[in-house]
């Protein structure tokens, strides 16, 4: 090759990575790493090829190309890599109880009181691939208080609260029912429901409460609805107060699903076991199949570790698309949770909450095999301990 036509190759070469470079090369992060496998869940909860992942501090930075050149790559082939696995509705972790006994519209309690970071059953968690999961208080208040969102470890290996401003957090269950306080039953907890919600919106505009945010609209809410005429009151309320609300619903899918259309900003559907019938199990593709985006509830550490997985594969048997299971445990409950812009997929300038799975998630066969929160190692099943 003369010396004139290899300037011109390198000046061209030159010019096509200075065209694909992406931006961030020109500012690299002084730690950057890449994982690299056989296929990646995207956004829409689809099986993708070229699964490369480029991290940086803890953000992903890029998404499928080419690795920088010089940068160490974490590689497992064959390997599926999975956004955090995340659950909505679970007391994992919880020291102590989730409620208040004394009144039952408790709107200023945050359950980030509850977090134990030393609870023995967040490695087990962690080790199933949950990274990320909502502490909800519990059924026995009607307004129970702020959903701490937290995670299973971060940069350093130690459990930690990614936000205590979560959702608030309802219930129309049987619990909230007391004989020594009000509600004593449904009917006296929608009117207390409704006369809390008028008095909110009514407050002075110095009143700074979340129960206010709730019914301006400006905060989202999670109602634990066990039954369909508990999501047809719901319905009721965020028509006539324009919430933002999710409910908590299972049962009665097949009978409230259509209802629910464009009213509801998710429904939560389980926990589902293996043994769990076509009314259960079929409760998410009835709200898949009317518009209604799904998230699957783990319930841990009441249920086994992996019940996440359970429940997407037990939902997919019955009704449910793939797709819209991998989404029920990753990006659904992430935007339910309000941190959706931070977590819940794979894309640049999100939270590096990765999980390597030996093939796709929603096969019970598949082992986790590393789990990575904000772009450091926090589980590595060959070496079978957390750690950064």
């Amino acid at each position: 090759m003369s010396v004139r036509r290899r300037r011109a190759w390198l000046n061209g070469l030159a010019l096509l990575v200075a065209v694909v470079a992406p931006a961030w090369a020109d500012d690299p992060p002084a730690a950057v790493r890449v994982l690299a496998g056989a296929q990646w869940v995207n956004a829409d909860g689809e099986l993708a090829a070229d699964a490369l992942l480029v991290i940086g501090g803890e953000k992903i930075l890029q998404v499928g190309g080419a690795a920088p050149p010089g940068v160490a790559v974490d590689s497992f082939p064959g390997a599926v890599l999975c956004p955090g696995l995340i659950d909505c509705q679970a007391t994992l972790s919880a020291l102590g109880d989730l409620c208040e006994r004394q009144s039952a519209v408790q709107p200023r309690l945050n359950s980030r009181a509850a977090f134990d970071r030393c609870a023995w059953q967040l490695r087990r968690a962690l080790a199933a691939g949950v990274t990320t999961f909502a502490l909800v208080p519990d059924d026995q208040n009607l307004v129970g208080g702020h959903i701490a969102v937290c995670q299973t470890a971060g940069p350093g290996g130690r459990p930690r609260v990614l936000t205590d401003a979560g959702p608030l957090k309802l219930s129309l269950a049987p619990e909230v029912f007391k004989a020594d306080r009000e509600p004593t039953s449904r009917s006296g907890a929608l009117g207390l429901l409704r006369s809390t919600l008028t008095a909110a919106r009514a407050a002075p505009a110095t009143d700074d409460s979340p129960l206010k945010a709730f019914a301006q609209g400006r905060l989202p809410g999670i109602l634990t609805a066990p039954s369909g005429a508990d999501v047809s009151a719901a319905l009721e309320f965020i028509n006539e107060y324009k919430l933002r609300l999710a409910v908590s619903h299972t049962l009665d899918a097949r009978l409230v699903a259509e209802a629910a259309a464009g009213q509801l900003t998710a429904a939560i559907v389980g926990p589902l076991d293996a043994l769990a019938g076509p009314r259960a199990g079929g409760a998410a593709g009835q709200f898949e199949r009317h518009g209604v985006p799904v998230a699957l509830a783990g319930g841990l550490p009441q249920t086994a570790p992996d019940s996440l997985r359970i429940g997407a594969a037990v939902a997919v048997r019955e009704g449910l698309s793939a797709a819209a299971a991998r989404r029920a445990i990753t990006a659904v409950p992430a935007e339910l949770l309000g941190v959706g812009d931070r977590i819940g997929v794979l894309q640049p300038g999100r939270q590096a909450d990765v999980v390597v799975f030996s093939a796709d998630p929603l096969d019970l066969r598949a082992r986790v095999l590393a789990v990575y929160i904000g772009g450091q190692r926090v589980f590595d099943a060959g070496a079978s301990q957390t750690g950064p």
